[in-house]
This record gives C-alpha cells, sequence and structure tokens, in this order.
C-alpha cells in the first residue's frame, strides 16, 4: 500500500502537490507532516521515501524503514542499494515523563523547526545501520549469565543451506559452564521445519555444532557451523567462516516460533551478529522515538526526539510524533520531517 504524506504548507502554500498528483520533495525547511502510515505488521517492514514523501516498495527508492515502533536507515544491511547515514540528536533524550506526557505536535514545532543546516553535524558524527559482531549475544550478561532467549538468528549453514537458531537455556555449576540448550529450525525449500534441540555439554572445551545434523561434532572442514567457547570470560560463539557460514539477527517479531524463512536476510555476516544504527530502537532508551507506559495504561508516548538523515548531499531533519491511527489502532507512525540541506 503506498500511502500519501499531508504536507503541512507553508503561509500562502495553495497546491502541494506536483503536476502528476504525486507529491512533490519539499523546499529547504519546509515542515512535511505525513498521514499515519501503516507499519502495523510485527513481520513486515514498510519503506518512506523522504523525497517522494510516500511508502514506496521495497524495491524502489527508500531511506526509511519501519515496522511499528522500529526505525531503520536504508543500507545494506537493511537490504538496500544505497546508504542513508543518520545522527541522533537526543533532543529530549533528558525530559521527564511529566514532560513529555505534554509534548503535542503543536508545541513541539517550533524547536523542530529551529534546527536549521548550521546544526548539522560534522561527517564523521553520521552513521550507518550496520552489523556488529556479538560473540555474547546469545546470553545476558550477569552475576551468572542467563540465555538471552527472545533473540535468534538466520544462519547460513557450511553446506550454503539456512537455518535459525537460538540459545534457549545456559545452565551453570559454580561459575562454569554446565550446559548449553540449542534450539534450532532448518530451512528446506522456502519453509523453516520443526524445532530441534540439542544440549551442548562443554565439559571445558570449545565444542563445534552442526546444526544440519543437530549434533556437536570433531570439525573437520565444512561438517560444522557454529562453536561455542565455554569459557567464564568468553562464552562466545562463533562460526565457521572458512565454509562461508554466517548470521543475521532475527526481528523481535515474528518470533522465533514464528519466522518461515532464513534465506531472506538481506545479508549474512561472518560472526554471530546485531543490526545497530543510530536511531534507538529500544523504547527504554530515552534517546529513541517513543517512551513506554508512562501512564500505566501501556501506550507508547512519542518523545519528539530529532533524528538527522544524511540521503546523498541532502540532508532531512525529522521526528516520529504518534504511533496511533486516526482511530487509535497502534503501529501507524507519523513522521515529522524537513529537509535542511
Amino acid at each position: 500500500m503506498v500511502v500519501l504524506a499531508g504536507l503541512a504548507a507553508c503561509e500562502g502554500e495553495a497546491d502541494p502537490t506536483g503536476p502528476n498528483g504525486g507529491v512533490r520533495e519539499p523546499a529547504v525547511n519546509e515542515i512535511v507532516t505525513t498521514q499515519p502510515l501503516n507499519a502495523s505488521s510485527n513481520d513486515t517492514l514498510v519503506y518512506f521515501s523522504f523525497a517522494n514523501g510516500t511508502l514506496v516498495p521495497r524495491t524502489g527508492d527508500w531511506d526509511l524503514a519501519l515496522r511499528r515502533y522500529e526505525v531503520r536507515l536504508a543500507s545494506p544491511a537493511t537490504g538496500a542499494s544505497k546508504t542513508v547515514l543518520g545522527h541522533t540528536m537526543a533532543t529530549n533524550a533528558s525530559a521527564t515523563s511529566n514532560e513529555v506526557l505534554a509534548f503535542t505536535p503543536a508545541n513541539t514545532r517550533a524547536a523542530f523547526d529551529a534546527i536549521r543546516d548550521g546544526q548539522v553535524p560534522v561527517e564523521d558524527q553520521f552513521v550507518t545501520d550496520r552489523l556488529a559482531d556479538n560473540p555474547q549475544g546469545h546470553i545476558v550478561l550477569g552475576n551468572i549469565p542467563v540465555a538471552n532467549a527472545a533473540q535468534f538468528w538466520k544462519v547460513r549453514l557450511a553446506n550454503g543451506q539456512f537455518a535459525v537458531f537460538r540459545n534457549a537455556r545456559i545452565r551453570f555449576t559454580g561459575f562454569v559452564t554446565d550446559t548449553l540448550y540449542i534450539e534450532s529450525r532448518l530451512q528446506t525449500g522456502n519453509s523453516l521445519g520443526a524445532v530441534q534441540a540439542l544440549a551442548v555439554v562443554p565439559a571445558g572445551q570449545a565444542r563445534a555444532i552442526s546444526l544440519t545434523t543437530n549434533s556437536v561434532v570433531t570439525p573437520n572442514g565444512c561438517n560444522w557451523d557454529l562453536q561455542f567457547n565455554p569459557g567464564s570470560r568468553s562464552l562466545a560463539i562463533t562460526l565457521n567462516t572458512a565454509c562461508n557460514a554466517g548470521t543475521y539477527p532475527g526481528s523481535a517479531s515474528p518470533t522465533f516460533a514464528g519466522v518461515t524463512t532464513a534465506s531472506d536476510a538481506p545479508t549474512f555476516a561472518a560472526y554471530l551478529s546485531q543490526l545497530v544504527g543510530p536511531i534507538p530502537n529500544s523504547i527504554l532508551d530515552t534517546a529513541a522515538p517513543f517512551r513506554y507506559d508512562l501512564t500505566g495504561q501501556q501506550r507508547l508516548h512519542p518523545a519528539f526526539n530529532t533524528y538527522l538523515a544524511k540521503v546523498g548531499t541532502r540532508v532531512w531533519k525529522f521526528q516520529v510524533i504518534d504511533y496511533y491511527s486516526n482511530t487509535g489502532v497502534p503501529g501507524y507512525p507519523t513522521l515529522r520531517y524537513a529537509r535542511i540541506r
């Protein structure tokens, strides 16, 4: 579905559309506010173009990818053919909960409008979404680590096939790793199969794991996919990079049990990967687009933080100013943006 943006027109602006009825690219410093954009799917991103003011196909020329409260930049790591750089200004990161609750599109507009070209940071302050090495991403570190069971990875296996896997549980005897419980699902054709479980007993040694055979193996060429190092200072999972094994982090939704394919990842990194970028996608980060449950009603509240996106030589500023449709349905973010360079 393509949704046209509703322009917040400048004074005297009578015709905000181009000659063919499409939304034209706004003038420098002209503030544009979209209609609520349907990003309500739990598992499918939608793609937004600043220049067109529309949602466009994944194969089109897009700048942002949206899914509920998640905001991603166009980059090879997110499946784009170009790279958009971003910077978080964190304009309201220090705001109190009561201040955030008092924010409205109207009373935050002047502060948004005041951000102009002179406030664009130097080039090296812009980064893009990218995959980073996170060998301990399968655990949550603490006094005694626990499995990060909500996180899973899409995997390109050493034999060229695909699967998903996660650390379902990890058990310690004292501070020594006793057992790592791996769950995986192999892809046949275009579909992932049933969950298969594997208990890995390190006994103080690194263990190689074949997801294809769901077994611990003696490493020999391409007969293994993952290796777990149980050392207390490591607890790392590494990949059989000699045989082109790689991972891409699965999203929060669909979950490990609900995901249907693994071969559709935009790219596969030669390590246990995490997708990182300049726009926080955690509702616990005060620099993120939203705060959560500030009134005890389990709702998302826009924080009106401002972000910059550098598309070629042009720089856009944008905020996410609502999460709900005109009828109150969640997962319909509204964007406010302007080109400042």
